[in-house]
């Protein structure tokens, strides 16, 4: 049954037809993860299919009930420690839920508790998909052939993992505070903020953190109160871990963004993190500004720079004109910076440039931030104007860091 659901799904993505592709809700959380994969790869994938993939969310799918006594011995530590807390959760994120407790110390803290049993039973479905992947590929050899399923699927397994595994979300809240740290006197980063997590009361089961008073983005925008200008400072913020440091929060989502009651962002579920080569992020630094000043001959020169086959000049002109037509194109859909920008990059993958895998993840954070810019901007901002002032911002730091 799930073969079948799994073929049904791929055959949806070769039709190329849209609706067909939410069938992919059928595979549960492995298929919402599998949309998750492909909804950046327009190496493999048409943009209007990798944007309607990136629709789909785990927090779509039904939860079980569970209780944290369910999930959390009662003989741990943690409970002595305790003077109260809720076995009831406030909120859920994929497999894991979130309770709020505190300790006889006065602190408030939330505690994040994996669902074992539904971590289980996912990794056996990604495992029952690989096995069947072997005959498949035999008798539909396009699988592999044209979709690359074979590498996505490692992939999705080797992502999830990371992701399922909280001591990481441990190590990398870590590391994002301690940039936080060595970027303190940078203006547009006051306001970004990782929640404290308390070691000592964590494992790979648990994670117990400062509980964060304030509203989840998703509340915000469900009620259209998620400023514009909160948008914009996210934007700088996720821009400049991406093209400054090279090393981001890859688990972007309305349900892991907080506004404090304070006004500070609070970036939550850091579980996953992106990392790009020297090499990538500067040349994406490039290209982004370049396309936003409509320098298109600079745009193809960039992506030859970062690309492993190189091109003639001649052939550079010729991309150069290819990925000015697909910028005077107005779709009829989606019609912002970032899909023109993903249709150049499939514009020149078609053309034969070759790009390392690690800017996949930097179009995931791309597409997110876009959405929250269609849904907060008002009619009288122009957001290529703003996006090219935040680059310019990170690049005068970066100019000034480096005297």
């Amino acid at each position: 049954m799930l073969s079948s659901k799994f073929i049904n799904f791929m055959k949806a993505i070769n039709s190329g037809r849209l609706e067909k592709l939410s069938c992919v809700v059928e595979l549960g959380r492995v298929g919402v993860r599998m949309a998750e994969e492909y909804s950046t790869r327009f190496d493999l994938l048409d943009v209007e299919q990798c944007l309607y993939l990136s629709e789909f969310q785990t927090p779509q799918l039904e939860k079980a009930e569970k209780h944290l006594l369910n999930l959390v011995k009662k003989n741990d530590p943690l409970f002595s420690l305790l003077e109260y807390y809720d076995n009831y959760p406030y909120s859920y994120s994929d497999i894991n839920y979130f309770f709020k407790g505190c300790l006889k110390s006065g602190v408030e803290i939330s505690i994040k508790a994996v669902n074992p049993s539904a971590r289980n039973s996912y990794f056996k479905k990604v495992k029952k998909l690989e096995k069947s992947l072997r005959y498949q590929k035999f008798l539909r050899p396009w699988l592999n052939e044209k979709y690359q399923v074979e590498e996505v699927l490692k992939d999705l397994e080797e992502h999830s993992i990371q992701k399922f595994n909280l001591v990481n979300e441990i190590k990398f809240t870590k590391s994002m505070t301690d940039y936080l740290e060595e970027y303190k006197d940078v203006k547009f980063l006051k306001r970004i903020k990782f929640p404290k997590v308390y070691t000592y009361l964590s494992s790979e089961e648990k994670v117990a953190c400062e509980y964060i008073y304030g509203s989840y983005f998703y509340e915000l925008l469900q009620y259209n109160r998620l400023a514009y200008k909160d948008v914009l400072d996210l934007i700088r913020a996720q821009l400049f871990f991406i093209l400054k440091v090279g090393i981001f929060h890859n688990n972007l989502h309305s349900g892991n963004l907080i506004l404090s009651d304070e006004g500070n962002i609070y970036f939550l579920d850091c579980n996953s993190l992106g990392v790009l080569k020297t090499q990538t992020r500067e040349g994406l630094f490039k290209i982004l500004k370049f396309t936003l000043k409509e320098e298109f001959k600079e745009v193809a020169i960039t992506l030859n720079e970062i690309s492993e086959k190189k091109f003639t000049i001649e052939e550079i002109e010729t991309l150069a004109k290819k990925i000015e037509d697909i910028y005077s194109i107005n779709y009829t859909t989606n019609n912002t910076f970032i899909r023109k920008l993903m249709e150049i990059f499939k514009v020149a993958n078609n053309f034969g440039i070759v790009y390392d895998k690690d800017i996949f993840s930097a179009f995931k954070s791309f597409i997110y931030l876009d959405k929250m810019v269609n849904k907060t901007k008002d009619k009288n901002s122009i957001f290529k104007d703003d996006l090219l002032r935040v680059l310019d911002e990170i690049e005068e730091f970066i100019k000034s860091s480096n005297n």
